[in-house]
């Protein structure tokens, strides 16, 4: 799995006249950006953007962490577009749900993905080779896949459209896709799907795509590391470490997952 970051608001500020506009770095560009449109609600005039562009780093900053906690419509003028290959169709099953992100995805109705990167597929984590080189659910799985491919290519060698050959295809065949989103779309994403209940996959993914931002925008974590989210954190440490006693209380155990899931939905 690999994650770029293909574009996001600010990237080539600094190549576009960005010392002219009192820009330091092309990060730059997009704190002033979220500052400005958040301080439209109070006052607007022509100069205003330039005022913000004159501000210290330090009152920035602080204008960052007190819109970071109160309303994210400003947000929405931040953008991001990533690029993330070599994930299951499984995972973007459920990434293509974020309703408010822009997809572009290979197609399996056209591309013949019989030979080459194209059949490359992926097993969860408890699907392994190791066990019963017979019965295991990896040797199992490796069979089942080779038997899927053999005949997908075979179907096409006589005649089948790949549009319908593709319905032999398996969920966990790998793909590319990009996604496209702002800033207060991507910082919900990280909130709702950071759960250790969420797919290990997905997890991984997010995980690459906050470092990508991280690199350009370093000051995301203040949208994203919220005091709640730290507290649902130690809730869920709490639960895990429940979970590993010899006669752990499974009743409590369910009861305390409903209500972090609850505090989740309401955060």
């Amino acid at each position: 799995m690999k994650v770029t970051l293909l574009d996001y608001t600010g990237k080539g500020a600094m190549k576009n006249g960005g010392p002219l506009l009192g820009l330091a770095n092309d990060a730059d560009y997009a704190i002033d950006l979220l500052i400005f449109t958040k301080s439209t609600r109070l006052t607007m005039h022509p100069g205003l953007l330039d005022e913000i562009k004159d501000w210290p780093l330090d009152k920035k900053m602080e204008e960052l962490k007190y819109m970071a906690n109160t309303i994210p419509s400003s947000w929405e003028f931040v953008d991001y577009t990533f690029m993330v290959e070599g994930v299951t169709r499984a995972f973007t099953h459920q990434f293509v749900r974020s309703r408010q992100f822009s997809f572009a995805q290979q197609t399996m109705r056209v591309l013949d993905v019989s030979e080459g990167a194209g059949w490359d597929y992926l097993a969860g984590p408890t699907v392994k080779e190791e066990g019963d080189p017979i019965a295991g659910p990896g040797i199992i799985y490796k069979n089942m896949m080779k038997n899927i491919g053999d005949a997908y290519k075979l179907m096409i060698g006589r005649g089948a459209k790949v549009e319908d050959a593709r319905g032999l295809l398996p969920t966990n065949i790998l793909t590319n896709i990009v996604g496209k989103c702002n800033m207060r779309t991507f910082v919900e994403l990280v909130r709702k799907r950071s759960s250790p209940r969420t797919q290990n996959e997905y997890r991984d993914v997010l995980d690459a795509m906050k470092a990508a931002v991280r690199e350009v925008h370093p000051w995301i974590d203040l949208f994203i590391e919220r005091d709640i989210d730290k507290a649902i954190a130690d809730l869920q440490e709490k639960i895990n470490r429940l979970r590993e006693l010899p006669n752990f209380n499974q009743d409590e155990v369910t009861q305390m997952t409903k209500l972090l899931d609850q505090i989740r939905a309401q955060s």
